[in-house]
């Protein structure tokens, strides 16, 4: 497994990096496990987050090679198969068309995954996607959206505007945190943008990670960590300036941030999001050691009560085998001994197994067979969905555990 490891700040190239968190060895969260692979045991991999001292950006400093992550395996994550995201992708789509570009206009998607934001854009507008995971594109091209099978880079972005042209609508959705070379990113992107032209992107969000104590977003395939500061900071280095921001409901709280290269007036949310993280200090080092302590805290919390449920005889299953989940697990020691199964409604993840616990991944149909005294949902952004499509399994006097602002259990 190829690691390479930085000496320098992804955004700034500084060498002032401070270490604020270490989470330990993790296994590569979405390299779930065939039957066949349960007698190997699976590497895993170092969890340290560092903080710039120059720029305040957090980042994963030795990070595994995204080849080894989107291209020598079959990324198991599909957009179109989560629930609401096709809806979620067609409101955000709709914002963009009626404020930002009109009919016939070139619009590029990086990271598109499947194409499902891309599909809302297929009817009216020139569209081009850009995904390095093969297995995944393929799915994009069935459905008849142009996807190209690689990595976006500065390179490729003049590929594309010599034989696309200019693009007027550049968007890139929880895919920056994946993005090893940022500085290539937006060379690439002030080179393929129209000088009248909007890039924007939505990532995860710091300021709420911070906030809600969330760390389920740290895993291998995150090499970063964002605040609008740093992105307002960044910009200007390549010709770009922020001119709105805001914090959406995606994956329990995104930052989406919008870039242009003409001058355009900082819109009053950008400006009071900026505001919010100077007067709580969240790009400052002690914000850092204070969240990582919050983080320790929080983990020992669902051990302990993962534990008095598993004392008190009763059987618990994984809600979701999704990779924010593998992180909470991780950090609070829980495994096989505790999780009998996880469900995933995903059809590409059923019938494999987790990584380093091995535990089985089964369709919801095929759980209603062995039914566990508690779900622990380990898809905190879905948790609100998924408690109400199970009204039938609470009826009978199923339970939920929750880890989102605070740890509890549903209904109590």
């Amino acid at each position: 497994m190829k690691i390479n490891k930085h000496k320098t700040c992804r955004m700034c190239n500084s060498e002032n990096l401070t270490i604020a968190l270490d989470l330990g060895d993790h296994p590569l969260v979405n390299s779930l496990i065939q039957e066949a692979q349960l007698n190997l045991v699976d590497p895993v991999y170092p969890i340290k987050i560092y903080r710039c001292d120059d720029c305040s950006l957090v980042q994963i400093k030795d990070v595994v090679d995204a080849e080894e992550i989107y291209k020598n395996v079959d990324y198991l994550y599909f957009s179109s198969d989560m629930p609401g995201l096709s809806q979620y992708f067609g409101d955000y789509a709709q914002e963009l068309k009626d404020s930002l570009i009109k009919k016939g206009d070139f619009v590029v998607e990086v990271g598109c995954n499947d194409g499902v934001m891309l599909e809302h854009f297929k009817k009216d507008y020139k569209i081009l996607g850009v995904d390095p995971s093969t297995n995944v594109v393929i799915r994009a091209l069935k459905n008849g959206l142009p996807v190209l099978p690689l990595f976006f880079s500065s390179r490729l972005a003049k590929q594309i505007k010599k034989e696309w042209g200019a693009a007027n609508l550049i968007v890139a959705n929880n895919c920056i945190a994946h993005l090893d070379d940022l500085r290539d990113l937006m060379d690439g992107i002030a080179g393929l943008i129209d000088e009248k032209g909007v890039f924007v992107l939505e990532c995860n969000y710091w300021g709420g990670m911070v906030k809600n104590t969330n760390y389920s977003l740290i895993y291998h395939d995150h090499y970063s960590y964002f605040s609008l500061e740093a992105w307002v900071n960044f910009a200007p280095t390549y010709g770009l300036q922020v001119f709105d921001a805001l914090v959406s409901p995606a994956q329990g709280g995104s930052l989406r941030v919008f870039l242009s290269k003409d001058q355009r007036p900082m819109s009053p949310r950008a400006k009071k999001l900026l505001e919010e993280e100077g007067i709580t200090q969240l790009n400052t080092m002690q914000m850092s050691l204070n969240y990582a302590e919050n983080v320790k805290n929080r983990a020992k919390e669902i051990k302990d009560l993962i534990q008095a449920i598993k004392k008190s005889g009763k059987s618990i299953a994984g809600y979701g085998a999704a990779a924010k989940g593998m992180t909470i697990l991780k950090c609070s020691g829980i495994g096989k001994n505790e999780i009998d199964y996880f469900v995933d409604d995903s059809p590409a993840k059923q019938g494999w197994y987790t990584p380093s616990d091995h535990i089985p991944i089964i369709s919801r149909k095929d759980a209603e067979k062995k039914l566990p005294d508690y779900f622990f949902i380990l898809a905190p952004n879905y948790s609100d969905v998924i408690i109400q499509k199970e009204a039938e399994y609470i009826k009978n006097g199923g339970k939920f555990i929750l880890a989102k602002e605070v740890v509890s259990v549903f209904p109590q």
